[in-house]
């Protein structure tokens, strides 16, 4: 099949909408509350494997910890909090620590969400899904 690759060079992204079954997939959220707290409500509904990482908790995170609908790591950001996760949603506005999310999440295969910063993202969300 030929393409004509000018007109591909004028597309920056091009995406498949799709459906991803998070359901037994081990899912972590890095960032703090408030932003942490809304991916959280969403995606405790998506998986049983869902860790929270964040340097401060808030309430609800540790309610939902509480009620078993996540894992709620409160301590600085690490490397090895990543190790056996299938789906990192980064929500931090940290420009160094989306560079090192990036970076690990690319060397270990995982795949990334970087909440306003699609070219550090392997794929886009709907942003109307986790807005209050």
């Amino acid at each position: 099949m030929d393409r004509d690759k000018k007109s591909e060079s004028k597309t920056p992204w091009r995406l498949l909408p799709v459906l991803i079954n998070l359901s037994e997939k081990h899912v972590c959220v890095i960032g703090d509350a408030p932003e942490s707290e809304r991916y959280a409500r969403f995606l405790a509904g998506c998986t049983s494997h869902l860790s929270v990482l964040c340097e401060e908790g808030s309430d609800e995170l540790q309610a939902m910890a509480d009620e078993g609908r996540l894992i709620l790591l409160i301590q600085s950001y690490s490397r090895e909090a990543l190790y056996g996760m299938d789906v990192v949603f980064c929500v931090s506005g940290s420009e160094p620590l989306i560079r090192d999310v990036s970076a690990i999440c690319r060397t270990m295969g995982i795949i990334l969400y970087t909440a306003g910063r699609p070219d550090k993202s392997d794929f886009m969300l709907d942003a109307d899904h986790f807005t209050d």
